[in-house]
């Protein structure tokens, strides 16, 4: 079944990572967005669920990372944020998950697919710098979230703070949660 959903598109379109994108051809980004939302609404919830954990601790990581390279005055050492990137980057690379609460979460080979190809376009958008790659890159990241739910997200991110708050501390959780939250705004349904 699929699910409708509200989109407040004027909302998205003040997001700082989206905001160019939007300017630059609003028509064609929302379409891409909208092309993106179809093709993740053929995962099962299952998939989904697992999708949005995952989403939400690349967020997270990535807030930490962040942190580290600008030198903020919260970031965690050296050691710390290596052994986030670590688990993180390892969860990527063998297209699985671990939650102490839950165990170990397998993904199938669609979904597995699915991941590197988002790895792949990471790849493109932020270590190539191709233009069209980060354009693409935000606007399944958009899709994403959409298709997740605020539910589904909402349950991850208490995941994500539930199991791993002493690895990433309260502070980058909470980053995470700041970084999503505008996308969350962004939809209904």
């Amino acid at each position: 079944m699929k699910i409708q959903y509200t989109i407040y598109w004027d909302k998205l379109a003040e997001i700082q990572e989206l905001k160019e994108f939007f300017e630059e051809d609003f028509s064609g980004f929302r379409k891409l967005i909208e092309n993106r939302i179809e093709e993740f609404e053929n995962f099962s919830d299952a998939a989904l669920d697992k999708f949005a954990k995952l989403r939400v601790l690349e967020i997270t990581n990535g807030c930490t990372q962040w942190g580290f390279r600008r030198g903020d005055q919260e970031c965690l050492s050296v050691e710390q944020t290596r052994e986030c990137m670590n688990l993180i980057m390892g969860f990527m690379k063998r297209t699985e998950l671990y939650f102490p609460s839950e165990g170990q979460i397998e993904f199938d080979d669609e979904q597995k697919a699915f991941i590197q190809a988002g790895r792949s376009l990471y790849k493109d958008a932020f270590k190539n710098n191709v233009k069209e790659s980060e354009r693409e890159y935000y606007a399944a990241s958009t899709a994403q979230f959409i298709v997740y739910g605020y539910e589904r997200v909402k349950r991850a991110i208490s995941l994500v703070k539930q199991d791993y708050e002493t690895l990433f501390s309260l502070y980058y959780i909470e980053r995470g949660q700041k970084y999503i939250a505008p996308y969350l705004r962004g939809f209904q349904g």
